[in-house]
């Protein structure tokens, strides 16, 4: 007699526990289905609507969340996916102002106190792709005449530097002419100063685009910009030939 009674308490705790662990059981997953702070009874699942991720930060902002019948009928929309190419892939960047609203048309010598060099350069003529160059004049301090020539009728063409960002400038370019659709001018091969040196450039007057090439006479892997490029990327302190157009 007392065994059974022994076996009837025995399976009455087992029961007892056996119904708290599904208890527990049924907590856990209805809280690991709902969002945080909001539990849904059975029969019903939770939701959350989000606003985009707007710019400058970096998580949407919860608009409204809360529990509905699992029975309730949902719009279902299928998204296609888009290839490169097609509208929406990217978002086209605003065009910037290059050229003579960012840099001006300039005319004269600059003020340079730093030690560089300048070059006068002829427009690139018909038929041909180089500019003729002078020989350089460098110094520290003002620089008035190239080659006999006066810069107060020249104009700036371009200024490049030896470090991106503009930072330590190595020779500013003159030439007769402002850039145009007729007018350009070009270096095939710089000096072994200045070869494998520029990091970032400037184009002046008019001259709305920098071309800069890892070989002599435009060849090998290039890379081109605007008025303002405080960058050559990969082709930083490689630059062996450049050229700018209107």
């Amino acid at each position: 007699m007392l065994r059974k009674v022994l076996f009837v308490i025995i399976g009455v705790l087992l029961l007892a526990a056996g119904a708290l662990g599904w208890a527990g059981m049924r907590e856990a997953v209805t809280q690991s289905n709902s969002t945080e702070g909001t539990s849904c009874p059975e029969g019903y699942y939770s939701f959350v609507v989000l606003d985009p991720i707007q710019p400058g930060e970096q998580g949407s902002k919860v608009v409204e969340q809360g529990c509905r019948p699992a029975d309730e009928e949902v719009a279902t929309v299928v998204l296609e996916s888009i290839q490169p190419g097609d509208e929406g892939w990217s978002v086209e960047p605003e065009p910037v102002v290059q050229g003579e609203a960012v840099n001006g048309i300039i005319r004269g010598p600059s003020d340079e106190t730093s030690f560089r060099c300048v070059v006068l350069l002829e427009p690139v003529r018909p038929g041909e792709q180089f500019s003729k160059a002078s020989e350089p004049v460098c110094s520290d301090g003002p620089i008035d005449t190239v080659s006999g020539v006066s810069l107060d009728s020249s104009y700036l063409i371009a200024k490049f530097y030896d470090r991106t960002n503009y930072i330590t400038l190595l020779v500013e370019y003159y030439g007769p002419s402002a850039c145009s659709p007729t007018i350009s001018y070009g270096v095939p091969d710089l000096p072994d100063n200045l070869d494998n040196r520029f990091a970032s450039g400037r184009a002046y007057s008019n001259c709305d685009h920098i071309y800069v090439y890892d070989f002599n006479n435009y060849g090998g892997p290039s890379y081109s910009c605007g008025a303002n490029c405080p960058s050559f990327y990969a082709l930083n302190d490689e630059v062996s030939s450049w050229r700018t157009t209107d």
